[in-house]
C-alpha cells in the first residue's frame, strides 16, 4: 500500500486533551478486548469481528472485559508520576509489587513475578537488582517494559526525557537491552503520534528509524545483539522491515507475522503493533466501511493472534494519541474494565506534560536518577526464554 499523507480527525492540535484520552483510553480498550484471542496461532479476521460487535450488546452490561497485567502495571506509571511529578524509581517499584501482591490474577509471567516478589522486600536498597538477576543475569527481553510505558510519553514532553524515563521504567522488570530498547521504541511512537506525526507516515517511521539508531548503538545494546545473533541494531532492522511492508500494495497476516512476528518479546511484538497502526490508516476490504482508522487498527491486532492483548494495547496507545478519544466507541469502553478510570486520569497527565513543557517541575522525583541510569546498564547480557519473558 503506498503510503500518502493522512490527516487526523478532531483531535485539536498536537498533545490536545482529546489526544490524551485516546492514548491512555485506547491502550486499555486493547488489552481488553485482545485477551479474547490471547495465544491463539490463528485467528479469523470474522471471529475478530464478531466478538467486537458483541461489545455492541447493551444485555451483557457494563465492564464485562477484564484487564491484565498489561494496564495494571501502566496504571502504577500513572500514579507513581502523577504522585510524585516526575519519575522516582522507588515508588514505581513499590507500586508494582504492591499492586502484584493485591491482585495477582492478572496473567503476570513467571518471570517477572519473581522480580515483583523481590520489589516487596522492605530490605533491598537498588531497586533495579532484582531485574539484573534474572535469567542468570543476563535479564528478560519480553514486552512486559513496553506494554505499561505509553504514560512516559504523555508526562514529559521533551524526547530525551521520553527516551530516558522509558528505559529507566522498563529496567525495573527487564534488564536486556533488547526489552527496555522496546519500551523505548513504544514511548517513542506514542510522543511523535501525540505531535500529530502521523500525519505523514513516511516521515514518522523514518524518525522512528533515527531515534533506534542513537539508542541502539550504545555497548550494551550492540553486545546484546550479538551474544542473541540479532542484527546490530535490531530494532531499526524491524523498522525497515516495517517500512518495506507499508508500501507494499497488498500484504498477508501470514507475511506480517513472519517477517514481525507477534509473540511476547518485545523485537516481536512493539515493530508489529507500529505496523498495525499504521496499515490501519487506510480503509481495508476485510474490514467494515463503518470503522474508523481506530477500530481499523484494534481489529487488525487480534488478527494477528499469538500475543494479542499486548499488542492491541501498544497499537492501541499509538492509534489512540492520533485520532483522539472521539475515534473510540463508547460501547468498547463501556465494556472494559478501567477504561473510564483512564479516561478520567487522562487529563491529569495533560496538566503534568503541560506544566513540564513550560519549564516546571515534572523531570524526575529522585536526584540519583542518573546514578541509577548508569548503574543499571552494566546489565548488557541477556537470553531468550518464553517462561516469564513479560
Amino acid at each position: 500500500m503506498a503510503m500518502t499523507a493522512v490527516r487526523a480527525v478532531a483531535v485539536g492540535g498536537p498533545a490536545s486533551l482529546s489526544r490524551f484520552r485516546g492514548a491512555l483510553v485506547a491502550a486499555v480498550v486493547g488489552d481488553c478486548v485482545g485477551g479474547e484471542f490471547e495465544g491463539a496461532e490463528e485467528v479469523p479476521m470474522e471471529n475478530v469481528l464478531q466478538h467486537l460487535n458483541s461489545l455492541d450488546d447493551e444485555t451483557k452490561g457494563n465492564s464485562i472485559l477484564d484487564y491484565s497485567d498489561d494496564t495494571a502495571m501502566a496504571r502504577c506509571v500513572v500514579q507513581s508520576l502523577l504522585t510524585r511529578t516526575g519519575f522516582d524509581e522507588q515508588d514505581m517499584a513499590r507500586r508494582f509489587a504492591k499492586e502484584y501482591s493485591a491482585s495477582p490474577g492478572r496473567g503476570y509471567g513467571s518471570g517477572v513475578i519473581q522480580v515483583l516478589k523481590k520489589l516487596s522486600s522492605p530490605q533491598l536498597s537498588d531497586v533495579y537488582q532484582p531485574a539484573r538477576d534474572q535469567f542468570n543475569g543476563r535479564g528478560s527481553f519480553g514486552n512486559g517494559g513496553a506494554m505499561r510505558v505509553a504514560p512516559f510519553a504523555l508526562a514529559f514532553p521533551d524526547i530525551a526525557n521520553v527516551k530516558r524515563f522509558a528505559r529507566l521504567g522498563a529496567m525495573l522488570t527487564h534488564s536486556c537491552s533488547l526489552g527496555y530498547n522496546g519500551a523505548v521504541l513504544q514511548a517513542l511512537a506514542v510522543h511523535l503520534s501525540l505531535q500529530g506525526a502521523l500525519d505523514l507516515p513516511q516521515e514518522f517511521i523514518s524518525k522512528l528509524i533515527n531515534e533506534m539508531e542513537e539508542v541502539e548503538g550504545d555497548k550494551a545494546a550492540l553486545n546484546d545483539a550479538r551474544i542473541l545473533k540479532e542484527a546490530e541494531k535490531p530494532f531499526c532492522e524491524r523498522l525497515r522491515k516495517v517500512r518495506y511492508l507499508m508500501n507494499q500494495s497488498k500484504v498477508s497476516i501470514e507475511e506480517v507475522i513472519s517477517e514481525l512476528g507477534n509473540g511476547i518479546a518485545a523485537l516481536h511484538s512493539v515493530p508489529t503493533a507500529i505496523f498495525c497502526v499504521l496499515h490501519c490508516l487506510q480503509p481495508r476490504e476485510y474490514l467494515p466501511e463503518s470503522y474508523g482508522g481506530l477500530e481499523r487498527t484494534i481489529a487488525y491486532s487480534l488478527a494477528l493472534g499469538g500475543d494479542t492483548d499486548t499488542i492491541a494495547c501498544m497499537a492501541g496507545a499509538i492509534a489512540g494519541a492520533h485520532y483522539g478519544i472521539e475515534a473510540i466507541p463508547q460501547s468498547w469502553i463501556k465494556c472494559c474494565e478501567g477504561a473510564q478510570d483512564a479516561d478520567m486520569t487522562a487529563e491529569r497527565l495533560y496538566m503534568l506534560y503541560h506544566q513540564s513543557s513550560k519549564g516546571g517541575r515534572g523531570e524526575t522525583g529522585e536526584q540519583s536518577c542518573k546514578d541509577k541510569s548508569e548503574e543499571a546498564s552494566k546489565a548488557s547480557n541477556c537470553t531468550e526464554k518464553k517462561n516469564g519473558a513479560e
